[in-house]
């Protein structure tokens, strides 16, 4: 996206309108903290001109939201999107409810409005909502579902985006706004997200809006292959290995285009196949039992998220002592089927890439 900006940066929105690429960078712009957006319009430089110095973070998460900064510095540089004005910021980050929620609202110079969803931060909330997209609708999503009626109040054709859970919740949000609101959507964004439960796939709204969502994924997806996916994808090329693909900043970029391959590579496939038939194996109560026990343990100490989990193992550890013997063994069970079925996907992979020897009886 970086190198985007540079090469394409000087062309207007005018001159050449809105494309894909422009779609991953407003949803990956979502990432960072807006709060002088919340009651104010302000355009794109007025706004990267009031954030405070970043303080670069350590590990993989640094390197993604330092990017994300990087992004919106070269952004409020260039004629492309330097007077996109934002507004309607909302976070919301609330452990006893449950939800980890983030939008902004980016209106264009063609007069229509991109809605942007904010994937997983590292709170622990946002993760356990993750989890809990298995089994149930989750606080952001009824939230985002809400926010996207509100951006649609003043007749504006919209575009909706995310990365991550961001996609999810972009297309769970136009999927479940009324008929009214959907006549107004014209593209929905979803890149590497989670796809849906079951009942939204099979639903009237998600079926009228189907024919406009654009999903995205690297070729090693993980995220992007969980839950039930109806819609086609693009498998966009990733110079990172394995999981680091889900980071954005290593998509590939030709042009005003993502730089496309055939098909996610077979570890991918293996992982899909392996997570899809397990949780076809568990049902809704398992699922929530695992996701539950897990997270009240990782919540037992006093990290809020995943980078204070290492200082808090004790506190864990003691915790998971106390967890009932009846629900280690359920857990237990369900993990050992989870290995069962991903060593069978496994041994499948290696038999099916091992030459084949000739028959004996020709």
């Amino acid at each position: 996206m970086l190198n985007y900006l540079d090469w394409r940066g000087d062309i207007s929105l005018t001159a050449d309108p809105w494309n894909d690429v422009d779609s991953l960078i407003m949803a990956s712009l979502c990432y960072i903290d807006l709060p002088h957006v919340t009651d104010s319009m302000l355009t794109l430089s007025e706004v990267a001109a009031m954030l405070p110095p970043f303080t670069p973070l350590k590990g993989a998460q640094g390197s993604f939201f330092g990017s994300s900064r990087a992004l919106m510095a070269q952004c409020a540089l260039s004629e492309r999107f330097e007077n996109i004005l934002l507004h309607g910021y909302v976070n919301e980050v609330d452990q006893a409810k449950e939800i980890q929620f983030s939008a902004v609202m980016a209106d264009l110079p063609d007069g229509s409005r991109y809605v942007a969803f904010r994937g997983t931060d590292s709170s622990l909330v946002g993760w356990r909502e993750d989890f809990s997209m298995a089994f149930e609708t989750v606080p952001a999503q009824t939230a985002a579902a809400a926010y996207l009626e509100q951006a649609a109040r003043d007749g504006r054709k919209l575009t909706v985006g995310g990365h991550s859970k961001g996609g999810n919740l972009a297309v769970y949000a136009a999927a479940h706004v009324s008929e009214e609101t959907q006549a107004l959507i014209e593209r929905v964004y979803s890149f590497d997200g989670p796809g849906q439960d079951d009942a939204t796939v099979a639903s009237e709204g998600y079926a009228r809006i189907a024919g406009r969502i654009r999903s995205f994924i690297p070729q090693s997806s993980v995220v992007g292959l969980l839950l039930a996916h109806q819609e086609e994808y693009v498998v966009v090329h990733s110079n990172a290995a394995g999981l680091l693909q889900h980071d954005p900043f290593s998509w590939q970029v030709a042009g005003r285009r993502f730089l496309e391959v055939d098909q996610v590579d077979r570890a991918s496939q293996v992982v899909d196949q392996t997570v899809h038939a397990w949780l076809k194996q568990i049902t809704p109560e398992e699922r929530r039992l695992f996701v539950n026990t897990l997270f009240d343990l990782l919540e037992s100490g006093n990290a809020s998220n995943v980078n204070g989990l290492l200082s808090d193992l004790p506190a864990i550890l003691g915790a998971s002592l106390r967890v009932s013997p009846s629900t280690v063994w359920t857990m237990a069970q369900m993990i050992g089927r989870l290995v069962k079925i991903g060593a069978g996907n496994v041994r499948g992979m290696i038999a099916s890439q091992l030459p084949k020897l000739p028959d004996d009886r020709e």
